[in-house]
């Protein structure tokens, strides 16, 4: 089913992994916040962003599996869709709650943390169900999901960055 597709799925996999290993960098930067606002804010921010990487890894390897059948990849694409999803509703809640130092966070992350992983999750399942009708687009609807989220998460964590980076004080 993806005989042609072995290169772009390992690179689509290794980016995924070297990105989940940054986002754990970007953990490092935040040593001068308050423990409370790391914990709520890690959920909504960077929690995202390693299950959308995470979720390319597994696509990636059950791409790679040999013998994998179009329903057995349709299930395992349907259950990401369902997920990821989800957790686009719940970002896009908890991002529209979270202030920070009383101030209402900026109005698009609740966009990019939330809104664009929700389309890009229901066009994965419309993949899903590409894959269960054996569908011949469906393995470039899937590319296009995997390329979708690796760009989204490239674009988050720059954001995370350029926000958790230290800046000098107004006064220096």
């Amino acid at each position: 089913m993806f005989e042609s597709w072995g290169e772009f799925y390992l690179v689509a996999g290794g980016a995924a992994a070297v990105l989940i290993g940054l986002i754990f960098v970007v953990v490092t930067v935040m040593n001068d916040r308050p423990r409370s606002s790391v914990l709520y804010g890690s959920r909504l921010y960077m929690g995202p962003i390693v299950l959308h990487m995470s979720f390319v890894l597994v696509l990636s390897g059950a791409a790679l599996s040999p013998e994998i059948s179009g329903r057995a990849f349709a299930a395992i694409t349907g259950v990401i869709a369902l997920w990821g999803a989800a957790r686009g509703v719940i970002s896009i809640s908890g991002i529209r709650r979270l202030r920070i130092d009383d101030v209402a966070v900026h109005w698009t992350d609740a966009w990019y943390y939330g809104a664009m992983p929700l389309a890009i999750y229901l066009g994965l399942g419309a993949v899903a169900i590409g894959f269960w009708n054996g569908a011949d687009w469906a393995p470039y609807g899937l590319a296009a999901a995997v390329v979708a989220l690796l760009l989204l998460s490239i674009r988050d964590e720059y954001d995370l960055v350029t926000w958790l980076t230290p800046r000098p004080d107004e006064g220096e």
